[in-house]
């Protein structure tokens, strides 16, 4: 199926909070996952799905992002003053007739872009989500009636249901009608009619130092690499170190007789001589992860 003149829109403005100490060294969109940003990776998907228009907001650290994207000509940059949250998709693009994919910047997964037009063109709606089964009561239930969205209930205990996966395909009449910082507030201040589609795939959250360390390796198991993907190319381990599911960015030095266990250690970080458990390390912070 033709999914030729599908727009899409990476959300990559936000200051990322709940990502500190790491959000502060870098934004959430470039922490890398096997040695590849997370903002390539799904970049790279949506060359391999056609997807020939992609814009991407920035705010915070968005020079970084811009900087790191200077071979994806596809990309469309728009600078934002002040966040706006889902606001932005309201932006003019154009008179172009098709849906927009819509996706998260903190999160990856394999987009299943074809199910999605698949379903948005099945039956007369304003939008496809992706959910699938909530996996903790931090993330809002999506409630859904005979696969249309019905609204969302936060806080359920006992009770999972759905969850939002940080991708949906959203008609021009919706998007021209956000009014609302939070997507899901101008979904249910109008009167759309938004299906909710099923993911069953890989799907990692970036979301907090935490989150970022177990998707790192779930990537790498995923993708098949070895446990050394999570050390930058640029990164220096002496031999007498011994790291177990440690992650290194960018110019780190880990000298000798250094022993790291669940760590992730900052661009430009030297350590030497030292060990450490569960810690978040940059150059200014050594935090619990």
């Amino acid at each position: 199926m033709n999914t030729h003149g599908i727009d899409a829109f990476i959300l990559a403005a936000g200051l990322g909070m709940r990502a500190r100490p790491l959000s502060l060294v870098r934004p959430k969109p470039l922490f890398p996952l096997g040695g590849v940003p997370l903002i390539r990776l799904l970049l790279d998907q949506l060359r391999q799905r056609q997807v020939q228009r992609v814009f991407i907001n920035l705010f915070y650290r968005g020079t970084e992002i811009r900087n790191a994207l200077r071979d994806f000509a596809e990309v469309c940059f728009v600078e934002e003053k002040a966040l706006s949250g889902s606001r932005i998709l309201a932006i003019p693009r154009g008179k172009s007739p098709s849906p927009m994919l819509v996706v998260n910047g903190d999160v990856f997964l394999e987009i299943p872009l074809q199910a999605m037009w698949r379903e948005y063109r099945r039956v007369p709606c304003d939008g496809v989500l992706l959910v699938r089964p909530r996996t903790a009561a931090a993330y809002s239930a999506v409630n859904g009636e005979n696969g249309w969205y019905r609204g969302r209930t936060r806080g359920l205990n006992g009770h999972w249901g759905w969850m939002y996966c940080g991708a949906g395909l959203f008609s021009p009449r919706f998007t021209a009608a956000i009014r609302h910082g939070s997507l899901f507030d101008s979904l249910e201040q109008g009167a759309f009619r938004v299906r909710l589609l099923e993911y069953a795939g890989i799907w990692l959250d970036l979301g907090t130092p935490g989150l970022y360390h177990q998707a790192q390796f779930d990537y790498i198991d995923h993708a098949g690499l070895p446990g050394s993907a999570a050390w930058s190319g640029t990164s220096r381990v002496d031999k007498t170190a011994a790291l177990c599911r440690s992650i290194l960015w960018d110019k780190v030095e880990i000298g000798a007789a250094t022993r790291l266990d669940h760590v992730v250690v900052a661009d430009g970080v030297c350590l030497d001589n030292t060990s450490m458990h569960h810690r978040v390390i940059t150059m200014d912070t050594n935090a619990p992860l």
